[in-house]
């Protein structure tokens, strides 16, 4: 009786240990879903959303158009043009409209990304984060600060717009756009004004997150 038992106690062990690889393996390729550029072709999660908790993201040197993902694995629910579930639904949405990516993310990337997102939780669940839904264009983005936008667009912009070959948009040509024209794609809006998002691999800009006394200053150097 005692073999099987040993046996048994071994068995368990062994599944125990599977088990933890597969969790740590799972963590691992979820960590290379976060950060996959798809060979440089469109925008990681991480190029718009850090992984810090609010308080020290706002003193961060790079902040994309996405809320942070801190806790997102452990909140409650996500809101932003439409409802989700929960951050697995809403990265769906992202895969398809943003990244580009044919189908979405499989089964096995959703998971994974899950798993990667759990070890960047708090204790204990989150409420639901509230995002605006539609952010409104601003009347008047005149009077900025070209030197201020400068500095400004090295926060907010660089992380894609940038002279490197790896870069995932076309480097700042100061001057080149127009002011609204530059201002509707930050905003989400098409050339016609109608609020498009998704027609487009850069993600919006809403007005809490990047507020217009900080957006005609970026304006004021980008654009003419």
């Amino acid at each position: 009786m005692r073999v099987p038992a040993i046996l048994g106690l071994f068995a368990c062990a062994a599944a125990f240990q599977l088990a933890f690889a597969d969790s740590g393996d799972a963590v691992t390729r979820g960590e290379k879903v976060f950060r996959d550029r798809q060979d440089g072709l469109y925008p990681s999660c991480a190029d718009c959303h850090s992984l810090l908790p609010e308080e020290q993201e706002a003193k961060a040197e790079h902040r994309g158009p996405g809320a942070t993902l801190y806790g997102a694995a452990v909140r409650e629910g996500w809101r932003n043009m439409n409802t989700f579930r929960d951050v697995g639904e809403a990265s769906q949405k992202c895969a398809k409209a943003w990244q580009k990516r044919k189908g979405g993310l499989d089964t096995g990337q959703a998971g994974d990304l899950g798993a990667f997102l759990r070890t960047h939780a708090p204790e204990g669940p989150l409420p639901k984060r509230e995002v605006q839904r539609q952010p409104k264009l601003g009347k008047d983005l005149s009077g900025g600060d070209a030197e201020a936008g400068k500095r400004l667009a090295a926060t907010w912009c660089v992380a894609c717009h940038h002279e490197a070959e790896d870069a995932l948009s076309f480097a700042f040509e100061p001057g080149k756009r127009k002011r609204d024209q530059v201002a509707r794609k930050i905003r989400g809006y098409d050339s016609k004004g109608a609020f498009k998002p998704e027609e487009g691999s850069m993600s919006y800009f809403t007005n809490d997150r990047l507020p217009d006394d900080v957006l005609k200053h970026i304006l004021a150097y980008v654009a003419k």
